[in-house]
């Protein structure tokens, strides 16, 4: 680029270039949206460059501020002015007050706005005032001449004019002020004195200037004659009328009344001079406002001079808004501004060739001094046409950009301040822009410099090169010969300098040039504008100078009006020297948000229409080439350039997706370029070390795992974690203290093997998994060395955790599952082995911690991979092989099973959990074999159940969806519950409002729907409502598109309701055919919120089938009608409906059996349909073909099939469901439960699991057989023949029993080591705790009838058993001696037998037998055991036996009455033997317990409950209170009236204290009070155990067995969890399981299913916690309990944030 091209670059502006960078040519109404608007940044801008003008600061406003000053004023003295334009106003107006549209400053206009418009940049802009004002008092005789001849006098005077040569001069005048310019041009051609000033003026502008006056008016005389003040003035007495020679212009606010032969004077003079000027005439198009009228104050006639050359135009303005606009939008200001620019390039082309020749040569001059060769055009350009239209806008409209432009540094103490009032901001010189390599921080740069150059501001510029090394003083002399190309001060100085023979060159020496050249020429300047450097790329300035450059530029005296963008890497040198000299700055980030949308931005420009359509055609998704794109940049605009040229020489789908994946070769050569100077650097080892750990990292390290790893693998701790960047020549990047490749092709070069840091994965991958493996067997992970079990101590450490713990626990299975087998990781195994057999519990313990249960999945699916791979280098039966096999499969199971209650308590794996294992885990085996005296006592508690959970409810469960991660439940009271599919963890609850009948989950989008009996709705991310629709009958399913994009709803009358899944808007509905084979098509497009007309084929009366089902991804539907074929519809293919006919019933062999359930086969390559009949068929079929394919005899109601379509689940009428091949219909496994029905089965997405509903009850089952698949077949394309080939015909997957013998009650035996339980086949077992075995059976009652209720009676040996048939017994029965007895080593071997078998029974009587006379309700023993109560539906019984013998003998007695007719209650007085309480709600009764005879009023003893209870309507008291024997106090627990509208809201717990002492049976009193104490417990009391001494025993709603001593309960600040109960062994009824307090307190029995399980020595252990901890639980140590009972605060040792 030669030097009249450089100028003419820098002074003109194209419209490619401006709208490249979205700063508009001109104004006009499209950048109304530009922000900041164009009027106020220009304003802005021209503030900066009052605020550099010298003597600035040191004016001080005048009172005629608002007016303007008089005189000539320099508004704005560019740095190379070569045009001067001077604005002029006319009468009444102001040299301010003229040209601004209000009293805002940013609004006058030739000060504010022209300085920065496109073509101003070497325009000087004056303003002349003259007093005008004929309203003052004080006389005047200054005349039109006068001011013409003072604006003449001016312009030949002003310094400015004066000081860089003979610039042509443009005179803009408004109104009288015309005159005034044209009187003073004609003076300066008559006064030689001026010629010189004559020549200059180049243009005059004449808005609304009465040439030739105007038009009279009847009133103006009479008008001027009242307006004239008391002082004469000359200039006025000219406008007076009266002569008969004026004519008159009349302007509301002012005046015009101009002698005509003044005027015709001037024009006839000026006629003959004007041929060497531009003329320019504006005329008003628009009136005036004068009163009452409207007056045009200057015609056309008047205003334009009809000369030759003359331009003409008019304005939509009055004479007034001539030269005023509200902003640079304004279309006036635009016709204008462009008549100025054309001005302005007629007088270029004139300077060009009278004066360029002369500033070229003075460049050329100093560019031969300063040795410089160019300016640095060529690299500006080279990056500068790299930018992508409308990129890097956000930089510039960035707010750190925007105060760093705004900044004042002629003050000591920068400051900015915005245009409204505000605090004051110090503002740092210094813009640094930061960015990892090929960011885009050198386009970024080009974009900031043209952004600067479009407002017309002095720019600098320097691009350091990473092939090239200049040095400082070639810097400092390319930044100073720019300054004094674009500033005439700054380059007359170097001529001086030049002429005194002052010889500075490139070869000088830097500080010389820069003492010399800066702070002694340059910085001592004046300068009219701020002066603005870029300086690119510094971090590649040679280490040693960009000290000193640093240094220097941080130096400069802050009245320098400087400012200094610098762009580098982040971190590094650059950053630390900046620290170093504590240069305040501000900073900019690019590839960040903002960078991204200029890549997205490029990409979309770049992708042509065809690879669009070509990506969409496969994909069906035109945005996912450009996301991957985005994504993949990770912000790195040169990898997004490169790869945009490497796509368009890629022909093919696949080839273009290769693209994607390689790293460009340019690329790489940067990158090469970078690790041969690292390898040059003494850290080459350290660089190595944290290139391959942040390279191999599963997820970004943060600074100190990193620094820990390091220290790890070499040996070498690093002092500070900020020089990670610095050491890997920013190839690394820290960004909010994580450490990760700048780019994704960092990771893919340094694997690849062209780099000299080839990184080997595999190797590497082992290398870490070894250092991870190795920390996990550390110290840091010993388990405790003693268990406790009087508390659950929080057992990790916490002062020696490190850094590098979290990701050695969470990722060292990812390295080992990238580990490829070879003989050097055969050491991996033992130290794997070692870690399971010591470490694990710690390592579940901290996973449990983060409350991330997921992790423990991923870990088995990485170890499952882990071994797979190992299988080639070692044996199978190799011990650590197996060891780890057996705790891949615990940790499965207890992830699952004991996954909630890690999190609530990760400590409890150091002894519940091991404990609660199945005796054959290698969990159990390995940590609670011999570790502690607790111990599980049953008998089916041997291994793991395929149930992984059960959850309870409590209501009916009705629907169930699954997803990827979670899983949704429906509930008949119309609340939705969401759980996590991994470990069973609720996550939300929310209600849809009608029970919940229908569930369905997006295959992609995480859609979830719910449907009620009439009303639709869909949820988004968070369960959050998107939209709701009503349907006008039940919805019988819910299934999405494959895309999800659409939702269909199959109602009860066969349509299909179709909506999309967006917005809810309903598309036509799918009319699916009748019984007659008719059909109608479907249709997607938008309806008009009907829906598509409703099919009635030949308007016969409409049949509704039973069932409607629906594959969009196949595109049939499945219909059956009552005693018909099942109807195959193909409405995607408009096929019309095919009848499948079930072999023996075609062409018409009878009514075929009804269709039950249907399940499509999802893998199209299968072709399958499975169809249950009510005659016990299950049939497959090809429902293209509708041939019959295979058929299994099962009864089965309910099908699913599995997501991949190999297996099929099938409910049967037994509660059994059966699992098939689905291609063959192979059996697999049965798996036999006693639970209810089966209402409905779902799998799971992975097809390993699946979910039945049963009553209440949700049960998750994963069959071994579905694993093992798994773990044969993960990631091959071969189906294992394992998994087809059936092992048995029935195979059981669960433990069986007979749901007949399911224990229906339970009794312990007093203190004694035994328990009663009453069975539903009717019969009574007695189970001794200490073994688990059944001591003796009794068939007291008849077989099947249920045994309802036992009461035992200690002293007596009396059991009172009573059955569903009404059928009471009272049994004596003598116990064994021991719990031993039966176990005797005198005992045969087939008396053992007999005893297990429950065959040889002790001995035992009967003492009475009777049949109640109603359903009984309760029964009760007599505290002497000699009397029987039973209370029934219709009133109460006390039987007495027959007592002694002979003539001694008493005759049995019934006693009959009606006192507790309903669910009242009965319970023995607990000090008083004698009585008997009857509780019906907030009434107390007392009896006689012989004669039932009563003890109180007829209306009772009322219970005075607390306001809280007795004035909440939703509150009812219950009839059940607690006793001990010989405590006068009772006890009942309440769930306290909710306050929260939220459902996952925990109540709090109430505790009801009833003081029997308080109650005198000689005078009863009306009344008696009732305590509450409440207490926020973790989770509600679900079902209480009992009273043991001053001890209350209960089970929380989260199955923690927990205890609360009723000592100084209403001063106890705490409570004590125990132990839980496992999911799988709760009952599904949501009462809680059946349990006692056993052992003299240390034990729990409870009943599961047909057995008794006990936890002996469980209460042992303790757990406190502190009431009111309901979102997180606090751990607190045995130890510290008296503390808390005490009453102290603040004693929390664990606080932890339960999901």
């Amino acid at each position: 680029m030669n030097q009249a091209q450089t100028w003419q670059a820098s002074s003109t502006w194209s419209t490619e270039d401006r709208d490249r960078l979205g700063v508009p040519n001109l104004p006009g109404p499209g950048d109304k949206d530009r922000l900041p608007s164009p009027s106020r940044l220009r304003g802005r801008l021209q503030s900066l460059r009052r605020a550099s003008s010298p003597g600035a600061r040191s004016k001080t406003p005048s009172p005629e501020n608002s007016k303007g000053a008089l005189g000539l004023t320099l508004l704005h003295d560019p740095s190379e002015p070569r045009v001067d334009f001077i604005f002029v106003h006319g009468l009444n107006g102001g040299s301010k007050r003229s040209w601004s549209a209000s009293s805002d400053p940013t609004t006058f206009w030739p000060k504010e706005w022209l300085p920065s418009e496109a073509g101003f940049k070497h325009v000087r802009i004056h303003s002349f005032g003259y007093d005008s004002d004929w309203s003052k008092s004080q006389q005047s005789s200054l005349t039109i001449h006068d001011f013409g001849q003072a604006l003449l006098a001016d312009l030949y005077n002003s310094p400015h004019l004066k000081k860089n040569g003979n610039t042509p001069i443009v005179l803009v005048a408004h109104s009288m002020g015309g005159l005034v310019v044209k009187k003073g041009y004609l003076l300066a051609r008559r006064d030689p004195i001026y010629a010189d000033i004559a020549s200059r003026i180049h243009s005059l502008y004449f808005l609304g200037t009465p040439h030739r006056g105007a038009d009279s008016s009847s009133f103006v005389s009479t008008f001027i004659a009242m307006s004239l003040g008391s002082g004469s003035k000359a200039f006025v007495k000219e406008l007076i009328p009266g002569s008969g020679t004026l004519q008159v212009s009349l302007h509301p606010m002012r005046m015009l009344a101009i002698p005509l032969l003044t005027i015709q004077a001037i024009n006839d003079e000026f006629r003959h001079v004007c041929n060497d000027v531009g003329l320019w005439s504006f005329f008003e198009g628009v009136p005036t406002a004068a009163g009452p009228t409207n007056v045009m104050v200057v015609e056309k006639e008047s205003a334009v001079m009809g000369l030759p050359g003359e331009h003409t135009q008019y304005l939509q303005a009055d004479h007034r808004r001539l030269v005023k606009f509200d902003s640079t939008e304004d279309p006036n200001y635009s016709i204008l501004l462009r008549c100025f620019n054309t001005t302005i390039e007629e007088i270029e082309k004139e300077y060009v060739s009278d004066k360029f020749d002369n500033h070229r040569a003075q460049i050329k001059q100093i560019a031969s001094t300063f040795d410089i060769a160019e300016r640095p055009d060529g690299d500006f350009m080279r990056v500068y046409d790299r930018l992508h239209q409308g990129s890097c806008e956000w930089l510039t409209s960035h707010p750190e950009f925007l105060e760093w432009l705004e900044c004042d540094l002629m003050n000591a103490n920068p400051t900015v301040k915005a245009i409204t009032a505000g605090p004051s901001k110090v503002i740092p010189r210094f813009l640094w822009l930061n960015g990892p390599p090929g960011s885009g921080k050198s386009v970024a740069s080009t974009h900031v410099i043209k952004y600067l150059e479009s407002f017309n501001l002095d720019c600098a510029y320097f691009f350091f090169k990473n092939n090239e090394k200049p040095s400082l003083t070639q810097l400092l002399l390319s930044l100073a010969l720019q300054m004094a190309e674009s500033n005439f001060q700054v380059r007359h100085t170097f001529l001086s300098m030049i002429e005194e023979g002052e010889v500075v060159d490139c070869h000088s020496d830097h500080v010389m040039v820069w003492n010399n050249i800066f702070l002694g020429r340059i910085f001592k300047m004046a300068f009219s504008q701020p002066q603005y450097w870029v300086i690119d790329a510094l971090d590649e300035c040679q280490s040693r100078l960009l000290t000193t450059l640093v240094a220097m530029l941080a130096r400069i005296e802050p009245t320098v009006p400087l400012r200094i963008l610098i762009t580098s890497r982040p971190n590094g040198q650059v950053e630390r020297l900046l620290n170093q000299e504590r240069v305040l700055r501000s900073e900019i980030h690019t590839g960040q948000a903002e960078s991204l949308k200029d890549i997205e931005a490029f990409v979309r420009a770049r992708l042509s229409p065809t690879i669009i359509e070509d990506f969409h055609e496969q994909d069906q998704d035109e945005s996912d080439l450009v996301a991957e794109i985005i994504e993949k940049s990770n912000g790195i605009f040169l990898w997004a350039s490169l790869i945009m040229t490497r796509l368009d020489d890629a022909h093919s789908i696949e080839a273009m997706r290769n693209t994607l994946n390689q790293v460009p070769k340019e690329m790489s050569g940067m990158y090469n370029g970078i690790l041969k100077s690292i390898a040059e650097s003494p850290n080459a080892e350290l660089a190595q070390c944290i290139l391959t750990w942040v390279v191999c990292a599963r997820k970004p390290l943060t600074t100190d795992e990193l620094r820990e790893a390091v220290r790890l693998d070499i040996n070498q701790t690093l002092r500070t974690s900020d020089r990670f960047a610095q050491i890997c020549g920013n190839m690394i990047t820290v960004d909010n203290n994580y450490v990760q490749v700048m780019h994704q092709t960092v990771k893919e070069f340094l694997t690849g093997e062209q780099s000299d840091y080839y990184i080997p994965r595999a190797c590497s991958h082992a290398r870490i998994a070894e250092l991870c493996l190795s920390h996990l067997n550390g110290r840091n992970f010993n388990p405790p060395r003693t268990r406790r079990v009087a508390s659950f101590k929080n057992n990790s450490a916490g002062a020696n955790d490190t850094a590098f713990d979290e990701y050695a626990c969470a990722n060292f299975s990812y390295h080992l599952a990238h580990c490829s087998p070879s003989e050097e990781t055969l050491e991996l195994l033992p130290l794997l082995g070692t870690f399971f057999s010591s470490n694990i519990l710690t390592w579940i313990e901290r996973i449990a911690k983060t409350g991330r249960l997921a992790l423990i999945m991923r870990t088995i699916q990485n170890l499952k991979m882990y071994l797979k791979k190992q299988v080639a280098t070692c044996s199978p039966i190799d011990s650590d092989y197996q060891l780890i096999s057996r705790f891949v499969e615990d940790l499965l199971r207890l992830s699952a099973i004991y996954g909630p209650n890690l999190v609530n308590t990760p400590s409890c794996i150091y002894s519940l959990v091991p404990l609660l294992c199945p005796t054959s885990s290698i969990i159990h085996w390995k940590f609670a074999r011999t570790q502690f005296k607790q111990k599980v006592i049953c008998n089916f508690n041997t291994d793991w159940d395929e149930r992984l959970s059960s959850l309870s409810f409590a209501t009916r469960v009705m629907s169930i969806a699954c997803g990827d991660q979670f899983f949704a439940v429906g509930l008949g009271d119309g609340v939705v519950k969401v759980y996590r599919q991994s470990t069973f963890e609720l996550l939300n609850t929310f209600r849809h409002g009608e029970p919940v009948r229908r569930l369905a989950n997006g295959h992609l989008t995480g859609i979830l729907v719910t449907a009620g009996l009439k009303t639709v709705k869909v949820w988004g991310a968070r369960q959050t409502l998107l939209w709701s629709v009503n349907v006008p009958e039940q919805p019988l399913s819910i299934e999405f598109s494959p895309d999800d994009s659409k939702i269909y709803v199959p109602l009860r009358s066969g349509e299909v309701y179709v909506y999309r899944s967006k917005n809810g808007a309903r598309l036509d509905c799918l009319a699916l055919t009748q019984e007659d084979g008719s059909s109608s098509s479907s249709s997607d497009s938008e309806s008009d919120g009907e829906g598509g007309e409703r099919y009635k084929p030949n308007n016969q009366k409409k049949t509704n089938p039973m069932l409607v089902k629906i594959c969009p991804s196949l595109g049939i539907a499945a219909v059956a009608y009552r005693s018909s074929h099942l109807q195959v519809s193909y409405y995607d293919n408009e096929d019309g409906m095919e009848a499948f006919e079930k072999e023996g019933y075609e062409d018409d062999q009878g009514l075929p059996p009804q269709v039950l359930d249907v399940a499509f086969n999802p893998n199209v390559e299968q072709s399958l349909m499975a169809v249950a009949y009510q005659d016990g068929d299950l049939v497959t079929f090809d429902p293209w073909t509708l041939q019959q394919k295979n058929t299994h005899h099962l009864n089965a109601h309910t099908l699913a099939a599995s997501p991949d379509g190999q297996t099929l689940a099938a409910g049967d009428s037994e509660c059994v469901i059966t699992l098939f091949a689905f291609d063959g219909l192979r059996q697999l496994c049965r798996i036999e439960s006693m639970d209810e029905r089966i209402m409905g089965i779902v799998f799971a997405s992975n097809s390993l699991r699946f979910f039945d509903l049963r009553g209440n009850t949700c049960n998750v089952w994963e069959p071994s057989v579905l694993i093992k698949k798994n773990l044969t077949d993960d990631g091959s394309s071969d189906v294992t023949d394992d998994y087809f080939t059936s092992t048995s015909s029935n195979l059981v997957c669960t433990r069986t029993f007979e749901g007949s013998n399911e224990i229906t009650v339970m009794a312990q035996a007093g203190d004694s080591n035994f328990v009663f339980c009453g069975r539903e086949e009717g019969a009574i077992t007695l189970h001794d705790i200490t073994t688990g075995k059944v001591c003796a059976e009794f068939q007291f009652h008849a077989r099947m009838v249920e045994i309802r209720h036992l009461e035992w009676h200690a002293q007596s040996k009396t059991l009172f058993s009573v059955d569903a048939s009404r059928r009471c017994i009272a049994t004596k029965i003598t116990l064994p001696t021991s719990s031993t007895s039966s176990s005797s080593n005198s005992t045969s071997p087939v008396e053992k037998l007999k005893q297990e078998l429950g065959q040889q029974n002790p001995q035992f009587e009967h003492t009475l037998d009777f049949r109640a006379s109603d359903h009984v309700l309760q029964a009760l023993i007599s505290p002497d055991g000699t009397s029987f109560l039973v209370s029934t539906q219709s009133g109460e019984e006390i039987h007495t036996p027959s007592i002694g013998e002979g003539e001694a003998t008493k005759e049995p007695t019934v006693i009959l009455t009606t006192n507790s007719i309903g669910p009242a209650r009965w319970l023995t007085h607990p000090t008083d033997p004698d009585r008997l309480l009857l509780f019906d709600h907030d009434i107390l009764h007392v009896f006689l317990w012989k004669t039932l005879e009563r003890q109180t009023p007829p209306n009772g003893i009322v219970l005075d409950l607390p306001p809280e209870l007795s004035h909440s309507r939703d509150f009812i008291l219950s009839d059940d209170w607690l006793s001990r024997p010989g405590l006068s106090t009772i006890y009942q627990t309440i769930d306290m009236p909710s306050t929260s509208s939220k459902l996952s809201s925990v109540p709090e717990t109430g505790f009801l204290t009833l003081d029997l002492s308080k109650i005198s049976l000689a005078s009863p009193p009306p009344s008696v009070e009732v305590s509450l104490v409440t207490r926020k417990l973790i989770s509600p009391i679900k079902s209480v155990l009992g009273l043991h001494k001053s001890t209350l025993y209960f089970i929380s709603g989260r199955g923690w067995v927990c205890s609360i001593s009723l000592k100084n309960f209403p001063s106890s600040k705490s409570y004590t969890r125990h132990f839980f109960i496992p999911s799988v062994w709760q009952t599904a009824d949501g009462q809680g399981p059946m349990a006692k307090v056993v052992s003299k307190g240390s034990s729990v029995a409870m009943a599961y299913r047909d057995e008794v399980v006990v936890l002996s020595g469980f209460l042992e252990f303790e757990h406190k916690t502190v009431f009111g901890i309901c979102d997180d639980i606090t751990e607190m140590e045995g130890e510290e309990e008296a503390e808390v009972q005490a009453g102290m605060e603040g004693v929390p040792v664990i606080t932890r944030t339960m999901g």
